[in-house]
């Protein structure tokens, strides 16, 4: 039974058949759990549903259930005295399993007691009847016992009979060998050849008796094959319970598990033949090798970092700062939601902290659903109940965010007026992918629109006002008609030439304004006269050529009268009127082109040829300016 890695202890209330108490000897965890544990990379992933403590993962199921498990608490009651009721039993159960408590007087009554004391713990909502789990499974352990010494007593008793039949075979042989030998002797006694005789009886007997005894060493085979298998399993499934208790977090019962296999099981079986590649992912050590030691190490650090855990956002609240403290406590309630300082949390703080989580729930969706506008919002609200907050980093992105979407508007824009349809469209998804309530998206949207619309009404308009000469009008409304003619290269060529026309028009009309101003109105009026030539009918120019004509008056005039004398033959009185002119505007290029042509016409003796000059306005009479005296 030892081999088998069974303490030599009968179920409780059962005679003691022998053996001693059970053995606390084997090899602990090298080096401290401070060198051995990663303590920097706790975290909880509230999106996969899972947590790392000591380098390790727990799986704490889907994100959904994980945060309703979450919410739960925050939103239950602390629990009361049973919860200290229900602590008392669990140390009681621990003391009475405890190394220093157990000895061959009182082992099986230790074991009786702890087990006992199971039950009441489970009948505690907050055990989870995982108190009765331990129970079935110390349980299992005493009745495989009890088949375990029926199997040793069937084998012993196997062993009886198989040295009998050895004892059999034996006689059996030495009689066949003893009438073989005396055979021999006979025939040799008498001289000659011996002579054949029929062999002695017993040896198909023989034969039998043999198989007999090889049929009853299979069957001790056979038990002792059964006896192991039986030991393992016992140990598969006790061991198998522990890990499970302690990747469900619930470090006491596997605390508790792992007391109970040490009495039951001897100090030869305490190495983790379940879940070993698990427990060795908490120790980087190379050649690491767990045991049940492994796990209490693991249980009560867990245990610990739980209760430091729960210190730390209490004073965390203190100090006001209450986002540290709620992120503390959600990484220690996901490490240990069953340890009862977590379980105690005052009601008023969690509750405080829920309605922080709420917040904090939608500003997630907010940022999930890319609604920038909202998310300041929420930010300051955060803000206003825990004042440590990083709303800061938060709030630069989204104005990041925000630029971003209003920049790939404004491209699209641009590349819509240069009519480039495929990088406007994709402009435009890139600012509703960044932003898709950006209220410049859907203006944007609504110009498209209505641009749509109005453009099919601009290309007859254009038409007609070029029909009618309305450069001006058409000048005006160049970006509309840009965009409607775009992709029409003879249309948008003569909006280029208007464009040109009515720019080079302006250019002059400001040339004579400012000549106005500067006391030149002289020059302004042939600057103006010029280009009427082209463009009688623009109004602007009409209204600038009637806000120069009073002050030019007399120059007006004596032009007006220089013209007519030169288109009536009098080529001297008209000479002798463009002087005139000349006088009051020296630097006139009309007036001094039309002094050398006339000048030239008279020295050759005959009629000068008009060229064509100017149109002058309304003089104020008819009467001939006398040339003055030079």
């Amino acid at each position: 039974m030892v081999a088998q890695g069974f303490a030599q202890a009968p179920p409780p209330g059962a005679s003691v058949s022998g053996g001693g108490g059970g053995d606390y000897k084997s090899s602990t965890a090298e080096g401290g759990a401070d060198r051995l544990f990663d303590v920097n990379s706790d975290s909880v992933d509230m999106e996969n549903g899972s947590m790392q403590w000591k380098g390790k993962t727990f799986n704490l199921g889907n994100s959904r259930a994980m945060r309703m498990r979450f919410e739960r608490y925050l939103s239950a009651p602390a629990a009361g005295g049973d919860m200290l009721k229900y602590q008392d039993l669990l140390r009681r159960i621990e003391r009475l399993l405890a190394p220093n408590s157990i000895n061959a007087s009182n082992y099986l009554a230790n074991q009786q007691e702890a087990f006992n004391l199971l039950f009441q713990a489970a009948e505690y909502e907050v055990d989870g009847n995982n108190c009765l789990t331990i129970a079935t499974q110390v349980q299992k352990v005493w009745n495989m016992r009890a088949e375990f010494r029926q199997l040793e007593v069937t084998k012993n008793q196997l062993e009886a009979i198989r040295k009998a039949q050895e004892g059999v075979v034996v006689n059996r042989a030495d009689k066949i060998e003893a009438a073989n030998d005396e055979r021999s002797s006979q025939g040799s006694s008498k001289g000659g050849a011996p002579k054949l005789a029929k062999s002695t009886g017993g040896t198909t007997e023989l034969g039998y008796r043999v198989k007999d005894e090889q049929r009853t060493q299979a069957e001790i085979l056979a038990k002792n094959a059964e006896m192991t298998a039986l030991g393992l399993k016992a140990q598969i499934e006790f061991q198998s319970q522990m890990v499970g208790f302690l990747l469900a977090r619930r470090y006491r019962h596997c605390i508790i598990s792992s007391a109970f296999y040490r009495v039951l099981f001897k100090s030869g079986n305490q190495g983790i033949k379940v879940g070993a590649k698990e427990v060795k992912e908490f120790f980087p050590v190379s050649d690491f090798v767990p045991t049940l030691e492994s796990l209490d190490t693991l249980s009560r650090e867990a245990m610990n970092d739980v209760t430091i855990g729960m210190h730390t956002v209490d004073d965390l609240v203190k100090q006001g700062e209450l986002y540290s403290a709620f992120e503390r406590l959600q990484e220690t309630y996901f490490l240990g939601e069953f340890e009862p300082s977590v379980m105690m949390y005052e009601q008023a703080k969690k509750r405080e902290m829920l309605e922080l989580w709420r917040d904090l729930r939608e500003l997630q969706r907010l940022g999930d659903e890319h609604d920038l506008a909202n998310v300041e919002g929420y930010v300051n609200k955060v803000r206003g109940r825990a004042r440590d907050f990083p709303g800061a980093a938060i709030l630069s992105k989204v104005n990041n965010a925000i630029n971003a979407s209003n920049m790939a508007v404004l491209s699209a824009k641009q590349a819509a007026l240069a009519g480039d349809t495929a990088k406007a469209e994709g402009a435009l998804e890139r600012a509703t992918k960044i932003w898709p309530q950006n209220p410049a998206v859907k203006e944007f949207a609504n110009q498209v629109v209505s641009r749509q619309d109005t453009l099919a009404q601009k290309i007859p308009e254009f038409d007609r006002m070029v029909a009618e000469a309305k450069w001006r009008d058409i000048f005006n409304k160049k970006l509309d008609f840009a965009l409607a003619l775009a992709q029409d290269k003879a249309r948008s060529e003569k909006l280029r030439q208007v464009v040109n026309r009515i720019g080079e028009l302006d250019a002059n009309i400001q040339k004579a304004q400012v000549l106005a101003s500067q006391n030149n109105p002289y020059l302004a009026w042939d600057v103006i006269v010029e280009t009427s030539r082209s463009e009688p009918d623009d109004l602007i120019l009409a209204k600038t050529r009637s806000d120069v004509a009073p002050l030019v008056a007399d120059y007006a005039k004596t032009i007006g009268i220089a013209e007519k004398l030169e288109k009536d033959g009098g080529d001297a009185a008209a000479l002798t009127a463009w002087l005139q002119a000349q006088d009051l505007n020296p630097a006139s290029p009309a007036c001094g082109a039309a002094i050398k042509r006339l000048a030239a016409s008279l020295a050759q003796g005959a009629p000068a040829k008009a060229s064509p000059v100017a149109p002058t306005p309304p003089a104020a009479g008819d009467d001939v300016v006398v040339p003055p005296k030079r």
